[in-house]
């Protein structure tokens, strides 16, 4: 199933490969790679393996490349998630913002020059491709890569790790409206809806006021989708020359368009993750405090008990004329201190407040 998967969105990436047929500004299976490899372990990397070959092998028709270019793509994914697991907390990456960044800097910029250095040196070797578009070549596969690690594989891991959607009546109207507007932007700065978009003014700025809303308001995971969403609208869109970076050579667009994205991604995801880290604070202080406060009131409970308890005991031996001075001097010791035990704990109440 896995290689099933990275064959059809392999098929989908080379359908925009114009510097090279294997290689190509969007490639949507490093994504997929690296979230099966956080989320299933490494025994998945045959899938992978397999999935590349063939892709490869269905395009350029060369076996030998295309076994060269499937190991650097297996190596990568195997690579990035060692690396994630071992610095940026595995699949719990995007928790965190300093995981967050983490995952950017050894997944997305890293272990996709693994991919690209490889890939690009078997087409070379191999005479698939020219050692002068050497260069050309590797920075538009190792673009595509991180392009995939960053956009695709945050959203497969978030909702991987939660699938179950628990939003309120509420919630749910403000999700619509937000994927509304969402889509609405998209298409105002990337889809020609527009004369500024179809003028290739640089207005690609307007998209953050909704990913800041997305990311403040739901949370890591509804964000990594809002990426998802925005990015496949702005790819249509930039291909059909609209939008800030449309008007200019196809690859040339797409790489401008994938580092957009990917930066816009990283900074949302991190955005997301400070907001979701905050709310966990506050929680864990909210319970933290109601524990305190039913310690307290326990606690201040008891010689509070005393002191009624005292004080209705003499009042007892007064009215049945039992009352010595032995007997006074006693309970009023006793009230003494618990009312000093009462002055303690008010005092330490006090402190914590």
């Amino acid at each position: 199933m896995l290689a099933a998967v990275y064959v059809v969105a392999g098929k989908l990436g080379l359908t925009l490969a114009f510097v090279h047929v294997s290689a190509t500004a969007i490639w949507p299976p490093t994504g997929i790679a690296i979230a099966a490899f956080l989320l299933f372990g490494y025994r998945v990397w045959p899938g992978i393996l397999l999935g590349a070959f063939l892709v490869n092998l269905t395009t350029a028709g060369d076996a030998l490349s295309s076994l060269g270019i499937a190991t650097g793509n297996t190596l990568e994914g195997l690579v990035a998630a060692a690396l994630v697991n071992r610095f940026a907390n595995g699949r719990r990456a995007f928790e965190r913002p300093l995981d967050v960044i983490k995952f950017a800097l050894l997944a997305a910029v890293a272990s996709t020059a693994v991919s690209a250095t490889i890939g690009v040196t078997s087409l070379a070797l191999t005479g698939s491709a020219s050692w002068s578009d050497f260069g050309a070549i590797w920075l538009t596969w190792w673009l595509g890569d991180a392009g995939g690690a960053l956009i695709l594989a945050p959203a497969l891991v978030l909702w991987a790790n939660e699938p179950r959607v628990r939003w309120s009546s509420r919630e749910e109207l403000e999700a619509i409206g937000a994927l509304a507007a969402l889509v609405l932007v998209g298409f105002l700065v990337f889809g020609g809806l527009e004369p500024l978009s179809r003028e290739h003014y640089p207005q690609q700025f307007l998209v953050f006021p909704v990913l800041v809303w997305v990311a403040f308001r739901f949370g890591p995971r509804e964000a990594a989708t809002a990426i998802v969403v925005l990015s496949a609208i702005a790819i249509w869109g930039t291909l059909q020359q609209y939008g800030p970076f449309g008007g200019r050579p196809q690859n040339e667009a797409l790489l401008l368009l994938q580092a957009f994205t990917a930066v816009t991604a990283l900074t949302t995801l991190a955005l997301a993750a400070a907001e979701a880290r905050l709310r966990e604070v506050e929680r864990r202080e909210v319970a933290a405090r109601d524990e305190f406060i039913s310690i307290a009131a326990h606690e201040l409970r008891t010689p509070v008990t005393s002191l009624k308890g005292f004080a209705q005991l003499i009042l007892r031996d007064l009215e049945r004329g039992r009352v010595t001075p032995e007997r006074i001097r006693a309970t009023l010791e006793t009230i003494d201190g618990q009312a000093d035990r009462l002055t303690q704990l008010v005092a330490r109440l006090l402190d914590v407040a």
